[in-house]
């Protein structure tokens, strides 16, 4: 009997994703794969090996049970394990779902060629992970040099019938409440706790396993995300009946020591293919018809997942290769090390440096050691921005948040880092940068109370550091954007200050430049 071989990529780790028969066949066998290659390709965070090396442990183990021919097995590369697997079991042919990451596009590139010799047909499949196929992205992308994400956002509400009242009009009469979601988090409220699924004997195994390898980022210890669908689909629950109702007001607000606040975490079970995303739009939809969310938080959230994800999916593929490469601003700078070692204590690479005195760089920074991950407004407006006042490559902040987060994968976050983040992209993704000086996040954040940096001041050895970078960033790039409509008032601002303060914030940006330990550019 001819036999096809289905590969199942990591991040396609449940039925509701896989492209797989729906019931058992014996001419198809399963093949589940733990590429050395992949593993040995960055510093990954410790939770990150545990939840996609648990979840296909556990996806194989389900997918047996229910009666499926499973090959599940260790090899040095995706593409040799494929071939090998094809040789072995006979295969007339090889099914996979289309590349998520540019990495194993090539990989497959190379096994075609190996394929056609042993005459094994390839099949790409659309990716059952999206919610719609990434031509309908190129064909909205064709011809525009700006790719706003809110327009491509709409058109996928209208196609889709997501909150739209009967006269087929956005519910609440807008498309957009991002205006109502901007709330620091309340002065003296306690943090929700965090979620917790305990990891079960298989998970352990794997978190030991992980624990043991070498030059790796932070540690397995909390790790207590889901690994198995039904455990993923109680986390959704848990989110839309807990926190949606609040989701919205809070979602930009940042407390120190708290990654989640009232932030879902579905983006790593999402990404790992545990959750389908349509599933996760209707729960939150639904959540509103029935009065138990407020369409602003409702709107924010699926905003997050029908809008951003479907439209950084296609922007990372619209833009490769040279998304990879991109520094429209001709930043310099390596990495500096606190984000891999916040404390200074050697901790990741043995090399001990003065700690980051910043509270609300080492504090965001540490919520990924900690746990894999913190949510977006630390990453854009504390990490992110850090990084792109100082004057880090794209490239470089890119190859941490790709490493250091559980929900990230280079389809994700290279076009995050390079092109909202940083502006690498020169203004394709963004209209400008994301930057901002520390009344950003004083106003957002509880971070300045207890810092070593006086957030008011502006030069000087106790100035917040945000502060005179923000100013210096504008001094710099002020020829780029001297005409730019939404760049005009910091002009302005930066044309009406004295020239001697001016130049007092940048020399005291240059001084903690030069003071910063950076990686290697």
């Amino acid at each position: 009997m001819p036999t096809t071989l289905a590969f199942v990529a990591p991040w396609e780790s449940s039925r509701a994703v896989a492209n797989l028969p729906r019931e058992p066949r014996d001419d198809v066998v399963v093949l589940l794969v733990e590429s050395v290659e992949k593993g040995r390709q960055l510093p990954w965070h410790r939770q990150k090996l545990v939840l996609v090396l648990s979840a296909m442990r556990h996806f194989a183990a389900a997918l047996r049970a229910a009666g499926y021919r499973v090959d599940h097995r260790v090899a040095p590369s995706y593409r040799e394990a494929i071939r090998d697997a094809a040789r072995e079991h006979g295969a007339t042919r090889v099914v996979a779902t289309e590349a998520r990451e540019w990495f194993l596009a090539r990989e497959f590139d190379v096994l075609r060629g190996w394929l056609a010799e042993d005459r094994v047909a390839f099949v790409e499949r659309p990716d059952r992970g999206f919610v719609v196929p990434l031509e309908r992205f190129r064909t909205w992308a064709a011809g525009r040099k700006e790719l706003r994400m809110e327009w491509f956002y709409r058109e996928l509400r209208r196609e889709h019938g997501v909150l739209l009242d009967a006269k087929g009009k956005p519910e609440g009469g807008a498309w957009n409440f991002d205006h109502d979601n901007r709330e620091p988090w309340p002065k003296g409220r306690p943090a929700p706790p965090r979620f917790r699924c305990e990891p079960d004997a298989l998970t352990r195994e794997a978190m030991a396993q992980v624990a043991a390898w070498p030059r790796l980022f932070g540690s397995v210890d909390s790790f207590a995300l889901p690994v198995t669908r039904a455990d993923a689909k109680a986390w959704l629950e848990r989110f839309v009946v807990e926190r949606l109702p609040e989701f919205g007001p809070y979602e930009d607000a940042m407390v120190a020591g708290e990654p989640d606040l009232l932030h879902s975490g579905l983006s790593s079970l999402l990404n790992v293919g545990l959750l389908a995303p349509m599933e996760v739009i209707r729960r939150a939809e639904r959540a509103y018809r029935e009065s138990a969310a407020p369409i602003a938080s409702v709107e924010g959230f699926i905003r997050q997942v029908l809008g951003w994800r479907e439209y950084v999916r296609g922007v990372y593929w619209h833009l490769m290769p040279g998304l990879r490469t991109a520094n429209a601003l001709e930043a310099p700078l390596g990495l500096p090390q606190w984000y891999w070692d916040p404390d200074g204590d050697g901790t990741y690479d043995g090399t001990r440096q003065a700690p980051c005195g910043m509270r609300c760089l080492a504090d965001s920074v540490r919520q990924v050691r900690d746990h894999g991950r913190t949510h977006h407004i630390n990453r854009l407006m504390v990490q992110g921005n850090f990084a792109t006042l100082l004057g880090v490559r794209p490239s470089a902040l890119s190859r941490w948040f790709w490493a250091a987060f559980t929900d990230a994968y280079e389809w994700v976050e290279l076009p995050n880092v390079a092109g909202m983040a940083t502006w690498g992209d020169g203004g394709v993704m963004a209209s400008k940068p994301y930057v901002a000086s520390g009344q950003y996040v004083k106003r957002m954040s509880d971070y300045c109370r207890g810092c070593r940096y006086d957030v008011t001041q502006r030069t000087g050895p106790d100035a917040c550091p945000l502060n005179y970078l923000y100013w210096d960033f504008i001094a710099r790039h002020r020829e780029r954007f001297a005409s730019h409509p939404r760049m005009a008032q910091m002009i302005r601002t930066l044309d009406r200050m004295k020239p001697a303060e001016v130049d007092a914030m940048r020399e005291d940006a240059a001084r903690f430049r030069a003071a910063v330990p950076v990686e290697p550019a």
